[in-house]
């Protein structure tokens, strides 16, 4: 709840002072490249091992998160007229799951090793899955640079993760406390992409905010829902239930933030800076619903 806090407060800053932060963002990019490099190194050879060994529950997981994201993504979209708006918020679809993601299935008391992979391998996927959706998805009235997106996504997330993971296979042990600060970082470079995102886009936050919220928050309870139904139908034990469902719901919408500055300008972004702070929102709410969830 502190995190939570802190998130609040800062998107409040950041809307009311948006100098405070926008000398930041040319270096956005940069920073979430190093960013996932980090994240990169917190993959261990063991989960690696044990994906080979059964890989089957994380493909169906994968399966199930770039179909029930996309679709819905777009379903939602269809409610806005604004073609970058629409977009923007298909681009939320179409993000992998987010690191945090990961600390909240700790929190639940889930399948840890399944949503770390979850994680990297959709991350890992994620310029594919974006070349394979956005132009089936994304509105025809805009020209959507889906070249351009997509080596954005290969040169700030892919590689950088690919040499982290290779890095933890070749020293496994790295210096004590490595984990915590590439935790650390990662979580403080989401918080920064999203005080830089209200900070460009107050005007836009200001006439879309309540509306588009709604929106966001609709799509992100539709992961939950759809995710739960999934993993039930496939009877999928309780632990390994709960970690699908935050798994699809927390999008890496930071992601989604740079990639939409950078290439559908400053209302295409609002939807991801609104679903990163929702969906870190309502997984907080999940805790208490633990049992619940299986």
């Amino acid at each position: 709840m502190l995190v939570l806090l802190g998130i609040l407060t800062g998107v409040t800053l950041a809307f009311l002072y948006p100098e405070s932060v926008l000398w930041m963002r040319p270096a956005l990019q940069p920073a979430f490249a190093v960013t996932m490099f980090f994240v990169g190194t917190l993959v261990r050879p063991e989960q690696v091992r044990a994906f080979a060994r059964t890989p089957t529950r994380a493909l169906s997981g994968l399966a199930a998160q770039y179909t029930i994201m996309p679709l819905c993504a777009w379903g939602i979209s269809l409610a806005f007229s604004d073609p970058v708006v629409r977009t923007g918020i298909v681009l939320v679809g179409c993000m992998p799951g987010a690191m945090a993601s990961n600390v909240m299935t700790v929190l639940l008391r889930g399948d840890l090793i399944l949503s770390v992979t979850l994680t990297t391998l959709a991350t890992l996927l994620s310029p594919l899955l974006l070349a394979l959706w956005l132009p089936l998805l994304a509105d025809t009235r805009i020209e959507v640079p889906v070249g351009a997106l997509v080596w954005n996504a290969i040169w700030m997330v892919v590689l950088p993760v690919a040499v982290g993971i290779a890095l933890r296979a070749l020293r496994p042990a790295l210096p004590s406390g490595w984990d915590r600060l590439a935790t650390g970082l990662a979580s403080l470079s989401i918080v920064l992409i999203i005080l830089i995102v209200v900070a460009t886009n107050r005007n836009s936050l200001a006439a879309l905010g309540p509306e588009l919220g709604l929106a966001m928050l609709g799509l992100n309870l539709a992961g939950y829902a759809l995710a739960f139904g999934v993993a039930t139908g496939l009877r999928w034990p309780g632990v390994q239930r709960r970690t699908l469902v935050i798994e699809i719901g927390m999008q890496n919408a930071g992601l989604g933030s740079v990639l939409a500055l950078a290439h559908l300008g400053e209302s295409g972004a609002v939807p991801s800076a609104l679903y990163t702070v929702l969906c870190v929102v309502t997984a907080s709410f999940a805790l208490p619903l633990r049992r619940r969830l299986g």
